[in-house]
């Protein structure tokens, strides 16, 4: 076989296990984005071939030579990052090349795309631990946050309609509703890290790994609160992120705030939404809210939800319970304390790629530097009534 035909038949086998991965509505996770970037690095290898062949048709096949290299233990590879790291701190030259490619590469068409990115590591890390909504998010990540024009289709409203043999009754028109928004995005930043210039040469601890723990905290708090309230980590609302507490649809009003929450509610909430969307259904709340339904029982006696036993979701009436911190607490009147639909079906988010970048002159006085995180980031609401939420009374 030759190699063409190797990486099309690879191709082809990745193309039929993502195709398989989005109709178990897993298109937004980790693996099926992982996947579709190997489609297109194998892709582009086929094209790299295939132009050789028909560039040098007449030349006899080069014999292959396999070179001989010794893999990088986790161990050497961590310290030639924290290495890079390092330079990079301190603005030294000595490491350009290495800092360049173990933390500023970009994607461009000089073969960049083949260095793995070790820094923006923490971006999967902060949405799976800080912002677990967005695992559950139908999401667009660009390389530089320009608007997108995103479609939208509501065909809920139409079915089949009887015909009677001989009548002579026309076929019905039902077109599809069809509607477009562009998602503008919002750059925000994690603030600057100041740092010691002399900390940065003198520090015997794990560099990189306590610059990322802070980018991956802020990075996904901050975003949790934008996607969920619609405003930043102070508080000030963002024109191009409305927030889900703003995108749902009510679907019941507890009776009483001191009554609190019980289990009507939830099931009124439940059967708000369309039988359409709960396979793919979530209910975020906070850990406090979680904590408090889980003393309560339903009027068989049982509790209200099922824990989780293998470290992953707890559930409620057969759907998982997303932790969102960022949705106001049980006890507040007039709060939206839970939320429970479809992310997938009903929220677009755009983000770009996290841009690092260090200062090294604006401190020079004092012999300090700065780290700087910024990113871009747009959602918007997709089918109307995909998310519902329950929310409290006044008193």
């Amino acid at each position: 076989m030759s190699k063409i035909s190797e990486l099309n038949t690879k191709r082809n086998k990745l193309i039929a296990d993502a195709q398989v991965l989005v109709n178990e509505g897993k298109a937004a996770s980790e693996e099926y984005r992982k996947m579709i970037t190997e489609i297109d690095l194998t892709q582009e290898h086929i094209d790299m071939l295939q132009r050789v062949e028909r560039a040098l048709p007449n030349l006899p096949a080069p014999v292959p030579v396999v070179p001989v290299i010794t893999p990088e233990s986790r161990e050497q590879r961590r310290a030639n990052l924290n290495a890079a790291w390092r330079s990079h701190l301190r603005g030294r030259n000595d490491h350009r090349i290495k800092e360049h490619r173990d933390i500023l590469t970009t994607t461009a068409s000089d073969g960049a795309t083949l260095i793995p990115v070790e820094f923006n590591g923490f971006v999967a890390t902060a949405m799976k631990y800080y912002a677990p909504l967005t695992q559950f998010v139908r999401t667009r990540f660009s390389s530089n946050g320009r608007p997108v024009k995103v479609s939208k289709v509501d065909d809920s409203g139409n079915g089949l309609s009887l015909i009677i043999e001989g009548s002579g009754t026309p076929v019905p028109e039902a077109d599809p509703t069809f509607s477009s928004v562009t998602v503008a995005t919002d750059l925000f930043t994690a603030g600057q890290i100041r740092y010691s210039n002399q900390l940065a040469e003198d520090s015997a601890f794990d560099v990189e790994t306590f610059l990322t723990g802070l980018a991956d905290m802020r990075y996904g708090r901050g975003l949790e609160k934008i996607l969920t309230l619609g405003t930043d980590s102070s508080g000030t609302s963002t024109p191009n992120n409305p927030g889900l507490l703003n995108i749902a649809q009510t679907a019941t009003t507890t009776a009483t705030l001191a009554g609190g929450i019980g289990w009507g509610d939830l099931v009124a909430t439940f059967d708000a939404l369309d039988a359409s969307y709960l396979p793919k259904s979530i209910w975020q709340m906070s850990s406090k809210t979680r904590n408090y339904l889980s003393g309560l029982k339903d009027s068989t006696g049982r509790p209200f939800f099922t824990p989780a036993t293998d470290g992953g979701f707890d559930y409620l009436l057969g759907r998982p319970i997303v932790i969102n911190q960022s949705l106001p607490l049980y006890s507040t009147a007039n709060a939206t304390p839970i939320l429970f639909g479809s992310l997938w079906d009903g929220f677009q988010m755009i983000a770009s790629e996290v841009r690092v970048q260090t200062v090294h002159e604006r401190y020079a006085e004092v012999n300090e530097s700065a780290l700087i995180v910024s990113t871009r980031v747009g959602s918007t609401g997709l089918v109307a009534g995909a998310i519902k939420s329950l929310k409290l009374a006044a008193s």
